[in-house]
């Protein structure tokens, strides 16, 4: 093997190592998201687990229950929107991720009685339709009219399942209309292997369901009648290794990523006492499922509208704003888009757990409002994952593959620049952080007038906060 070849793998594993660095310094969940929660979500919290543990649990519960609340619609931006969300937990095999589980058994009794009710109203159907042939028989041999064909009902199920086609896919959303569908599966490679075949190929497809944008197409394998899925409602829960990063995602430029809430950690080896335990997870989470299924009998029965107060409002648009600012101050316009669809997340989760709580307080109004602790919940939720999202665009910037980096070069740049400073100084600071000339001339440009002022030629001020 060559010098240069085996130098060039040498510094790509180093470059990797160092970059897994940054996946163990992501940070968790702050304690008091786990306080005062709705009495339904508190009682899923898992005991004598670790922090990530934990959060992951936490993020599957939600997003499973995002998809048990039909009929709940909040605004924003002047468009309305179901609670249903994307999630996404990224971390090495054997990391812990097996709590995901929790929030699938949730839906099990769901699951049930859906499909036990698209079965009774298919065995229905062939009943009805039997009797129609019968009569269209006897009809005809009187010469008399055929009474109309009885329609074939939808078959309905709550699951999605991540081994499919595009067509598939988009005839069970149809079917499953406005009761909303979910993906949940702990393997994102069995959806991003489905995606990349010839038949499947559904990016677009969940990014508009992500934005309830109408799904329509007409393709030869649909039949004489075109798919036509208006208002679609989905939400996914994955779980993968580091790897399948980018075979789900791709490049940046896919538009997934800021739909997704990301979570994605490197723990310490450690290992956990086994013993011979007197209930399985799954049966532990039984009596929650079929609290889960009350409530969702509950929301179809009771539409509701959900309302942040004015003072929330404020708050998010503040936080928010902010944070878009300091995006555009780094030039970096890739996380622009991650920073708006969080905004709206804040929203998504905050409309869950309102929902939850007036299920249980059984409160039949239309009309709902967020408690300020689960605005707050809410915020520090999207926060957090925000700062996992940042990060994995540092590896995904581009079509190809790199390693993670530092989310915060550019900021800690702009930091350490003196209070006044030359142009040749910049470059010198910059080079700490890995930022080329190029980069440095275009963030001087970017900055000047807001966080810089040019005073002659090569040389800046700071200006004030």
């Amino acid at each position: 093997m060559p010098y240069g070849t085996f130098d060039k793998k040498e510094e790509a594993d180093d470059a990797y190592w160092e970059g897994e660095e940054f996946r163990k310094l992501t940070p968790h969940f702050e304690d008091c998201v786990y306080k005062n929660l709705p009495n339904l979500l508190n009682e899923c919290i898992l005991e004598d687990v670790e922090d990530r543990e934990k959060d992951i649990s936490l993020l599957s519960d939600l997003t499973a229950l995002s998809a048990a609340l039909p009929r709940t619609l909040g605004i924003y931006n002047h468009k309305k929107y179901s609670p249903h969300i994307f999630c996404f937990i990224i971390a090495p095999a054997g990391s812990g991720k097996s709590t995901a589980q929790t929030g699938r058994y949730l839906l099990e009794d769901i699951q049930h009685w859906i499909i036990s009710t698209s079965d009774y109203r298919q065995k229905t159907y062939q009943h009805e339709h039997t009797q129609w042939q019968i009569e269209c028989n006897r009809k005809r041999k009187s010469h008399e009219e055929c009474p109309e064909e009885p329609e074939k009902p939808a078959y309905k199920t709550l699951f999605l399942s991540a081994t499919t086609s595009y067509t598939r896919m988009q005839t069970q959303m149809q079917d499953n209309d406005a009761q909303g569908s979910i993906i949940f599966d702990t393997e994102a490679q069995t959806l991003s292997t489905a995606n990349n075949l010839d038949c499947g190929n559904f990016d677009d497809m969940l990014r508009k369901a992500f934005e309830h944008e109408n799904i329509d197409s007409s393709f030869k394998a649909n039949g004489i009648k075109p798919i036509c899925i208006r208002h679609p409602k989905l939400a996914m829960f994955l779980t993968g290794t580091p790897g399948q990063v980018n075979n789900l995602l791709g490049s940046y430029e896919n538009g997934l990523l800021s739909r997704i809430l990301n979570y994605t950690f490197r723990g310490m080896p450690r290992w956990k006492e086994m013993g011979d335990d007197n209930i399985s997870l799954e049966d532990s989470f039984k009596p929650l499922a079929a609290q889960v299924l009350k409530m969702y009998r509950f929301c179809l029965n009771n539409p509701a509208l959900f309302h942040l107060s004015l003072k929330q409002w404020d708050h998010l648009n503040r936080t928010f704003a902010r944070l878009l600012f300091s995006v555009a101050l780094e030039g970096n316009d890739d996380l622009q888009a991650i920073v708006k669809r969080y905004a709206s997340l804040v929203m998504r989760i905050s409309m869950i757990q309102t929902r939850i709580r007036q299920f249980e307080e059984n409160n039949l109004s239309q009309d709902i409002y967020c408690k300020d602790e689960d605005f707050v919940r809410s915020m520090k939720i999207i926060l957090c994952c925000y700062e996992h999202s940042r990060l994995l665009l540092s590896s995904i910037a581009s079509p190809s593959t790199h390693p993670l980096k530092n989310p915060d070069s550019t900021r800690n740049f702009i930091n350490e620049l003196p209070e006044t400073f030359s142009t040749e100084e910049a470059i010198k600071i910059g080079e700490k952080y890995g930022l080329n000339n190029r980069k440095i001339y275009r963030l001087l440009k970017s900055l000047n007038g807001l966080k810089i002022k040019k005073v002659s030629h090569g040389i800046y001020t700071k200006l004030s906060e």
